[in-house]
Formats: C-alpha cells, structure tokens, sequence
C-alpha cells in the first residue's frame, strides 16, 4: 500500500480552496431544483456523469454504496445529458441519491476545461474544491477523497 501516501498528499494538496462554487439546477428525479447552498456547512460529492458514458454507468453502484454508507454526506449526480436520455438512464439505474441536469458549461466552472466524463468534484463544507477526479474511480480512491475532504 506505498501508494496511499502519495494518494493522500495529492488529495490534501487539492484542499487549498479556492472561490466557493455553486449552482441551482433542475432536479431529474423529482419536480422542482437543487442547489448547492442547501448543503450549507457539509462537503458534497459532485458526480459529473451523462447516459452514453459506460465508465459513469459502472461507477453508479460505488456512488450508491457511499449515500447508504454515509447518509450525512451530500451525493449529487450531475447529468450533462439531455432531459430525455437522463431520465431514461436513471429509470434502467436506479440512484440512491439525488440527480440534477446541467449543461456542459458547468463542467468548466467545476474545473473540467475539456468537458470529458466521468468527473468527480468534491467540495468542502465551504464549498471549495477540495478534490476533483476525471476519469473512472474506484472504492479506495472515492473513501481516500471523502475522508481528505472532510
């Protein structure tokens, strides 16, 4: 395990902050939206995703098990999809947390310059970047990040 050392130093280094970041989005999985203020003074995991994308959908399962393992911390799924794909993707996987649509505008303000999938943002209790992740993730890289960003 030498590479935790090295996992938990580049996820503490991502903790310098940074302007806190926000959003109000339309909820997919409900009526009305959901903005990032409502979890005023918690960390919240921002999971980018989109219906085409087979990383985001094999990553489901992990951000299932983190909301039922830790119903005090904020998941949120972020759809860079149409309205329609979206629904029907969360209709074929079913999310345990809750699910949001925005444009692929948003992944640049949340740090993602070439708007890629599946990304991962997580935001201290300030909402400042603490850690953000392009590409897949996995068990022991998503509980590293949580604990660092807590």
């Amino acid at each position: 395990m030498k590479a935790w050392p090295v996992l938990l130093a580049s996820l503490l280094a991502c903790q310098a902050g940074g302007a806190p970041l926000a959003f109000d989005l339309p909820r997919l999985d409900g009526g009305g939206r959901l903005r990032l203020a409502q979890f005023q003074g918690r960390a919240v995991v921002l999971n980018f995703w989109a219906s085409n994308c087979l990383p985001c959908v094999r990553e489901l399962p992990l951000f299932n098990a983190l909301a039922a393992r830790q119903p005090a911390l904020p998941v949120v799924g972020i759809a860079i999809d149409a309205p329609q794909p979206a629904r029907a993707f969360l209709r074929q996987h079913p999310a345990a947390y809750p699910h949001v649509r925005a444009g692929p505008g948003l992944l640049s303000t949340f740090g993602n310059q070439i708007n890629a999938l599946p990304y991962i943002v997580i935001v201290n209790s300030q909402h400042q970047p603490c850690t953000r992740r392009l590409g897949a993730v996995d068990a022991v890289w998503l509980e590293a990040a949580v604990a660092a960003c807590r």
